[in-house]
């Protein structure tokens, strides 16, 4: 049986505005729209209205990468938390005008403040923080991914999933459980697969986050593309590229994977 996949490719909003949007119209291109702080700043509402309106017209419905950087969505210090959830809550409001498939976010973990208190971490992010996200996103009508970043290992993560089976799935990025995990890219997947809804796709040499095409670094995305096949899971790929010859490269690369299945 033929399954449909979603693949997409992640524009941060100002580029979609200024450059990509014509092209993403005409050829009916699934983005992942990324909202940074400094845009949700610097950017009218009515901006994001008319470009949500342009892409529902042409019957296309974006995933959102909520912003994330600096953020601590259960740091211990409280104001700390309290703005973050603050300014992760206004990206929540813009990305609604999207409506969007999906929002992806991180959580904030950080080796170097909460590895030695990670259990505390934990405790606090799924008692206190998580309940206001996903109540947050359940008003604004959509569904919410937690994406790992520097999560140490799926087992640390897998209690955050099973407390909110039913309202949250995990955005899967490989290339993040290749340079900042112990544990090996298809482990994170045997682990949390049940609540796959995304793939985050990009490459790297297994030191840094380079952001590669995929193919050009170390990361084993046959053995991924394997695994979400021969569990008959379906998320949605999405490519991460710094160069958009790097982002066609990738696309090539699903295409040929995924045709081969």
């Amino acid at each position: 049986m033929e399954v449909n996949r979603v693949i997409g490719i992640s524009i941060p909003f100002e580029l979609l505005k200024e450059k990509y949007l014509e092209r993403v119209l005409a050829e009916g291109i699934h983005v992942e729209i990324t909202l940074k702080a400094e845009i949700l700043d610097s950017v009218d509402r009515i901006s994001f209205r008319d470009v949500s309106k342009l892409l529902r017209e042409r019957g296309l419905r974006p995933t959102v990468h909520l912003p994330f950087m600096d953020l601590s969505l259960a740091g211990f210090d409280p104001w700390i938390r309290r703005v973050s959830l603050k300014r992760l809550f206004q990206g929540m409001e813009i990305a609604s005008l999207f409506e969007p498939l999906l929002c992806v976010f991180h959580s904030g973990y950080h080796p170097d403040y909460h590895r030695e208190a990670r259990q505390s971490w934990r405790e606090l992010f799924i008692e206190m923080s998580l309940p206001e996200i996903l109540s947050r996103g359940k008003d604004l009508g959509f569904k919410l991914a937690l994406e790992n970043t520097f999560e140490p290992d799926p087992q640390f993560m897998a209690p955050i999933f099973d407390s909110f089976s039913e309202s949250l799935s995990w955005c899967f990025d490989p290339a993040h459980a290749r340079v900042f995990s112990e544990s090996q890219e298809i482990e994170w997947l045997r682990v949390l697969y049940p609540y796959l809804k995304e793939i985050h796709c990009h490459d790297n040499f297994g030191k840094w986050d380079d952001h590669l095409a995929l193919g050009e670094g170390v990361i084993d995305f046959e053995s991924i593309f394997n695994f979400v096949s021969n569990n008959t899971l379906q998320p949605i790929f999405t490519i991460e590229a710094k160069r958009e010859e790097d982002a066609l490269k990738s696309l090539a690369y699903i295409q040929k994977l995924l045709g081969s299945r």
